[in-house]
């Protein structure tokens, strides 16, 4: 156990379980050996050299060197099973809400890549755009995302498709109307 000054207050170090922590002790060695390996020339260039290794690697591979839309706690090969479920059943909506006629259907295009034809649906009008915002906003929701994001698209996704209820305050105006119609009747009689 070691004792640490932290602002003029002594702090003794605990072990965690009756055992030291080595990564909580501090290594002022390491500094000075990254310090005295920085100053050496030949060492500087391969770091940089494998730095720009990797800003080449980057630009020919951009997602490979992002973690975009892999949630916390999982890796890419963990991730893409679920979005692709995600998107799966979003397409399953979203055909079902065509079925319904409830959104219109959208133009394909085929477009030429390296990798053969591919169809593309292209949003025609502001209808088309607003459906395939509304899929984005399915994937979001039944996707590996953050429990805040998933619950804004969600609610998103229920504003465009499902109507809001009456207030409770209406009810209560029309029943105590109906009310004091019902004292009126039963006077008048």
């Amino acid at each position: 156990m070691t004792n640490k000054t932290v602002r003029g207050v002594k702090i003794k170090k605990i072990p965690l379980f009756g055992r030291v922590d080595k990564r909580r002790q501090p290594r002022p060695d390491i500094s000075a050996l990254m310090k005295e390996k920085w100053e050496d020339p030949e060492f500087r260039e391969r770091m940089k050299k494998r730095d720009e290794d990797r800003i080449a690697a980057a630009k020919l591979d951009p997602e490979k060197y992002t973690n975009a839309g892999i949630p916390w706690g999982h890796t890419r090969a963990t991730a893409q099973p679920l979005w692709d479920r995600a998107n799966e059943l979003a397409d399953r909506f979203i055909k079902i809400m065509e079925d319904k006629g409830e959104l219109p259907t959208d133009e394909v295009v085929q477009v030429r890549t390296e990798d053969g034809v591919e169809n593309v649906t292209v949003p025609g009008t502001e209808d088309g755009m607003a459906k395939a915002a509304l899929k984005q906003a399915f994937v979001l929701a039944v996707g590996p995302v953050d429990k805040k994001i998933q619950i804004q698209a969600i609610n998103t996704v229920l504003n465009f498709t499902k109507a809001k209820p009456e207030s409770k305050s209406k009810l209560t105006l029309n029943k105590a109307e109906d009310f004091l119609n019902d004292i009126l009747n039963d006077r008048a009689d």
